[in-house]
């Protein structure tokens, strides 16, 4: 099946792809348990409990509120708003570090920063997330101050912080809370202007009730969102998702390079079977992308070195599921969002998350597993070192003969590796 030119759109990628970027950012929370008394940027907020599974769309809705007010348009504000989605980009490689409390900001900013360089955008995007959690008054972590911070990390500082206030459960009875925080930082925190207008448009009812019904309905924010249209191909897409992948792997330790080292053996496997040169494509694709689901994982049971819980093991088993959930979300790609999250289903039907058999699972879904279960073997993890070649065969070999996985793939990726 041939893709049309026009129908993987980047924009809509960056925008799908946000939801990945926001559950890391919840796990990045839990697991480091930030002491929010010991971080002045967070020293009202409660962010250890805060809802993160909407915070890049509610942060670029808050900020085309008020980039709207300011009177952006065209590549100004297209550029503001996938500012605003990947703001937090960097979460996920500064979990190394995010245990220091006050280093975490510092550190997923210019992540963040240096992510954002490698994707096909417009550079000053990366400016703008690299401050986007300066102060006003020159205490951020880069000590720029006033007008030496972009207008627009500014915009996404304080739609940012607006947003982790934010609590849809709650109700009106925390607006003037609200309100009464951000004018405690006027100058400080946040440019006196900027808080001038945020207090404008929070006079609308119609803002609050956006903000209450993101998490019911997203076309929220494409009613008000920039019309983009930004064509890619295939080449361009196995490209950015190598990024996400290098994101995804960075997510825990034992992962290093395994979404690129499966996408090689996948593709090779795939040329093995004859198949197509953009089916062989894809597949590699959905091998960089397979784990996306793993950022919703937190990374002390990811990293644990004992047997899981019981319910431990669900956790783990949930990335495949949101896997699905995020590739879903991305126009065009249906084929690779399918054989990605099939990567733990089997042949007879007792995999996750759909429990598909045999007559539910392509070749590419039969690939993409097969080489998932060889290379987690090989690699070392948390409660075993990785295993030689031969014994992982024999594991292998093992689950044919019970009807799990599929023997002529075996046999080839035998013959590859």
């Amino acid at each position: 099946m041939n893709i049309p030119h026009d129908t993987l759109d980047l924009n809509k990628f960056i925008s799908s792809i946000s939801l990945a970027l926001d559950l890391a950012e919840s796990c990045v929370f839990r697991d480091c348990r930030l002491n929010a008394e010991n971080v002045r940027a967070f020293s009202q907020l409660d962010v250890k409990n805060h809802n993160f599974a909407s915070h890049s769309k509610k942060t670029a809705l808050i900020s085309l509120y008020l980039s709207n007010s300011l009177g952006y348009q065209g590549e100004k504000l297209n550029n503001l708003y996938i500012a605003a989605f990947l703001h937090d980009i960097g979460a996920v490689d500064a979990l190394s570090v995010c245990h220091t409390d006050l280093n975490f900001i510092y550190e997923h900013c210019e992540f963040g920063s240096n992510i954002i360089k490698k994707l096909p955008i417009d550079n000053d995007i990366s400016s703008f997330i690299r401050f986007h959690h300066e102060s006003y008054d020159g205490s951020g972590p880069s000590g720029l101050c006033a007008n030496e911070i972009p207008l627009e990390a500014q915009i996404i500082h304080i739609a940012d912080f607006f947003e982790i206030i934010y609590n849809r459960d709650i109700g009106p009875i925390q607006r003037e809370l609200i309100l009464n925080w951000f004018r405690s930082q006027k100058a400080k925190m946040f440019d006196p202007y900027l808080v001038d207008i945020l207090f404008d448009i929070t006079e609308k009812e119609r803002f609050w009730l956006d903000l209450e019904n993101m998490d019911r309905d997203y076309g929220v924010l494409e009613r008000i969102s920039p019309k983009m249209h930004t064509p890619m191909n295939l080449t361009q897409l196995a490209n950015i998702s190598s990024v996400f992948a290098a994101i995804i792997d960075k997510k825990s330790t034992f992962t290093h390079e395994h979404s690129f080292r499966l996408s090689r053996k996948t593709g090779k496997v795939a040329a093995s079977f004859e198949l197509d040169q953009q089916n062989i494509d894809k597949i590699k694709i959905a091998g960089l992308l397979h784990d996306i689901g793993k950022l919703a994982v937190p990374n002390a049971i990811l990293d644990k070195p004992g047997k899981l819980t019981k319910d431990e093991y669900s956790i783990i088993k949930s990335h495949a599921y949101y896997t699905k959930l995020v590739l879903d979300k991305i126009d065009g790609i249906q084929d690779i969002c399918d054989w990605a999250s099939n990567h733990h289903e089997t042949l007879r039907g007792t995999g996750y998350p759909e429990a598909f058999d045999a007559g539910r699972l392509s070749i590419e879904s039969r690939i993409l597993a097969v080489c998932d279960i060889y290379q987690a073997l090989t690699e070392d993890r948390p409660y075993r070192a990785g295993m030689p070649k031969d014994k992982s065969f024999g594991i292998l070999d093992n689950m044919v003969s019970i009807g799990n996985i599929d023997g002529q793939v075996v046999r080839i990726l035998k013959d590859i590796v």
